[in-house]
């Protein structure tokens, strides 16, 4: 008896040790897909740099579940992987096959020559002012210097209020600090973007809205396959819980049902 429970024994551990090879052997075969995503991390809380150069943010957060959908979906294990880089240059580096996606807080703008994906996020342009200023409303940006991002949906914004002077700044940092100095009469900016500024530092903002939008992610024109992709995240993030957490998290504005 006791020889044969041994060697029953024996068969089980061969079979434990066949089983546990087999799926390292697995683990290591399973194949890996890695997307490059131009962004520009000076547009806080949708992304940003840590003292330690690590890019955070909403967007940040959103790409990591992203991760998780593609892998599940796929069984491939999914790599998206943040570039930073000016966000005027994220499209020419996107049509120049240098990275596949761009995520960094983009509104529809039809000159763009890319794909667009559904919208994922409410937004708006706002006009964000040195505490203590005199201008109440949109009106009484008519004929002020202003200041936004080049290339972004607000300069657009900007350059539709009557007789106004703009300036574009690559960088929204420059922007704020610029508008800090009093350099400008006005910055403006993304509506997320803003409620930052104005929470943590010197700043007061208009209610009114200059451009009302909402976020997407964009690809190469023409390149349906990867953003076929990213309408089925977004499709699943938008009825996840996470998604209200993290709009919570960062003060951001859900999509309206």
């Amino acid at each position: 008896m006791k020889k044969l429970l041994k060697g029953l024994l024996i068969i089980a551990m061969a079979l434990t040790v066949t089983a546990c090879g087999g799926d390292d052997k697995e683990v290591k075969n399973k194949e890996t897909k890695t997307l490059t995503i131009g962004t520009s991390p000076d547009y806080e809380p949708y992304e940003s740099l840590t003292k330690n150069n690590e890019i955070v943010g909403f967007d940040v957060d959103m790409v990591a579940l992203f991760e998780k959908y593609l892998s599940e979906e796929e069984g491939v294990d999914y790599k998206l992987e943040f570039k930073q880089m000016d966000f005027d240059n994220i499209i020419t580096q996107i049509q120049g096959d240098q990275v596949d996606l761009g995520i960094s807080g983009f509104t529809y703008d039809e000159k763009r020559v890319v794909e667009w994906s559904e919208p994922y996020l409410g937004s708006s342009q706002v006009a964000v002012l040195p505490k203590g200023s005199q201008i109440k409303s949109v009106k009484d940006l008519e004929g002020k210097k202003l200041v936004a991002q080049t290339g972004a949906t607000g300069e657009t914004a900007a350059k539709s209020v009557k007789n106004a002077s703009v300036t574009g700044l690559k960088n929204v940092q420059d922007i704020m600090n610029a508008l800090a100095a009093n350099q400008y009469d006005a910055a403006i900016i993304d509506l997320g973007v803003a409620k930052n500024y104005v929470a943590n530092a010197e700043f007061t903002m208009l209610d009114e809205s200059l451009l009302d939008e909402k976020n997407y992610i964009i690809a190469k024109q023409g390149n349906k396959e990867v953003i076929g992709k990213m309408n089925k995240c977004i499709a699943k993030f938008l009825e996840s819980e996470d998604y209200q957490k993290l709009c919570k998290k960062y003060d951001l504005s859900p999509l309206e049902k």
